[in-house]
């Protein structure tokens, strides 16, 4: 005989397994701090990139007046100011970034406890149903 709460709950976990499931189990390997890191130091990777490029492609746009007053310009003051703009951007960047994978991580946490009843729902309606069909062939056996 089918058991419908059982099959509700074993639907939800699948549904979930296929969905945010994959995320949240993969983000579960990590402790919360690692996650975090691991994450912040791949978008420090790719903020850098990016204000590279962004240099890049402001230097070729502004190429003839660079090239004009290139003898007359201070370029030690100007690499301070590309420093402290990339630091003061790379700050603001990595602190929305924490902040995100933070939220992540605890939305993820708290999906997984959900999906954990679920399953520990799953285990006690097994074991009832184990249990039940154990004295099921105990009381055949004493017949």
């Amino acid at each position: 005989m089918l058991n419908e709460e059982k099959i509700r709950l074993m639907t939800k976990a699948a549904v979930f397994e296929a969905g945010e499931g994959k995320r949240a189990l993969a983000m579960n390997k990590y402790f919360r701090g690692d996650y975090i890191s691991i994450n912040l130091l791949a978008s420090w990777f790719s903020f850098t990139i990016a204000f590279a490029i962004c240099v890049a492609a402001w230097a070729f746009y502004h190429m003839e007046d660079l090239m004009e007053q290139i003898n007359t310009m201070d370029l030690p003051a100007m690499g301070k100011q590309f420093i402290f703009l990339y630091l003061g951007l790379l700050a603001v960047y990595q602190l929305v970034h924490y902040v995100i994978f933070h939220i992540r991580y605890q939305k993820n946490r708290r999906s997984l406890a959900a999906y954990q009843q679920i399953l520990k729902q799953i285990s006690h309606i097994y074991q009832a149903e184990s249990r039940g069909s154990n004295d099921f062939v105990e009381g055949a056996k004493e017949k």
